[in-house]
């Protein structure tokens, strides 16, 4: 009674502190996500749709939180229970132990070996649901422009086109992981079946009793349950393995410039574009060429041309969401790379 009111207080305490892990674990991953976002050059959010970031966050998060969980209460528990039961099984006979211990590395093959499809397709399936939420969130956030071109039933058929593809996709990774689980299983029975065999072998030679027959089979059930199990484990890692991939990706992707020293901006006066050049990444030309002006405070100018020619971004080069590629742009006659780009954006203000 003792030793199973122990069980249950630390049983308690494993969830609790699990818990604790699982959600600061999250919460440290997606803020630290949140935070590099927000300082990577703009031109990186142009290129992808507005939802596929946090898309990015919320799913390394599920993933990393659904592997911690897994990990303690089933690949921890089979651990524990090995060493546990391994102990126990040398004293009874040495012949027992190896058995013990070849399951693991004998599963951990199998496993390892048939779960790579698991990691790819979660891979996949990253994508697409990634570019799903980024496509939802365009539509939702354009819903003006969709249904007043009358475009609603074609948003409708791409977005749901993209939802059956990751439902195929889906059941292509459960087909998969049940087919794991099912080898492991098997692979599980079958060395509880030579357990079986090894035990009654020994126990007609009166090489150990039937007590210890019973135990060792009454033991084995804290090691072969939780290893039917690691399917569910090794799932769980092969997909976390893909989110995380992702993550490192958007992680090491390089931030915002920083001056070293920036200098802060007291009152701007004037503004100037000195022979300045700038062009997209896709572009095959530049879209701002050699452009030379001044503007001081109070003056009133106007830049006019058609859609496409780069009035807007021409007011991206001045609020510091691109950086020249030639040329400089100076604040009351400080480079724009070294000023502080904070003080300077307050005292601009935009109406898009």
């Amino acid at each position: 009674m003792g030793v199973a009111m122990v069980s249950r207080i630390a049983k308690n305490f494993q969830d609790y502190y699990t818990n604790v892990v699982i959600q600061r674990t999250g919460a440290g991953m997606y803020t630290d996500g949140i935070r590099h976002s927000l300082d990577l050059p703009y031109e990186v959010f142009e290129d992808q749709r507005s939802g596929e970031t946090l898309g990015k966050l919320q799913k390394v998060r599920q993933d990393s939180e659904k592997l911690i969980t897994s990990f303690i209460s089933i690949f921890f528990q089979s651990i524990v229970g090995i060493i546990f039961v391994v102990i126990y099984a040398i004293k009874v006979h040495w012949l027992i132990a190896p058995l013990f211990l070849i399951t693991v590395p004998a599963l951990a093959f199998i496993s390892n070996l048939l779960s790579k499809k698991i990691k790819t397709i979660s891979k996949t399936i990253l994508g697409e649901t990634t570019s799903l939420a980024g496509s939802t969130t365009e539509s939702l956030r354009n819903i003006e422009l969709v249904k007043g071109l009358g475009l609603a039933d074609q948003e409708i058929d791409r977005l749901n086109g993209t939802t059956k593809k990751i439902l195929g996709l889906e059941l292509r990774k459960v087909k998969y992981v049940r087919s794991l689980s099912f080898v492991q299983g098997t692979t599980v029975n079958f060395l509880r079946t030579c357990l079986i065999f090894l035990l009654y072998f020994l126990l007609f030679r009166d090489s150990i009793t039937l007590g210890q027959v019973m135990t060792l089979m009454f033991y084995s059930f804290f090691i072969f349950g939780p290893l039917q199990e690691m399917g569910n484990v090794i799932a769980a890692y092969r997909e976390a393995q893909a989110s995380l991939k992702n993550f490192e990706d958007l992680l090491s992707t390089p931030v915002e410039h920083r001056p070293a020293q920036p200098v802060a901006l007291a009152d701007l006066k004037s503004f100037t574009f000195s022979n300045v050049t700038f062009s997209h990444k896709s572009a095959q030309s530049p879209c701002i060429s050699g452009m030379n002006f001044t503007v001081k405070k109070g003056e009133t100018i106007a830049f006019v041309g058609p859609s496409g020619s780069g009035k807007s971004t021409l007011v991206k080069l001045l609020i510091g969401l691109y950086q020249p590629k030639s040329g400089t742009i100076q604040y009351d006659g400080i480079d724009s790379r070294d000023v502080e780009i904070c003080t300077l954006r307050t005292q601009l203000g935009i109406v898009t």
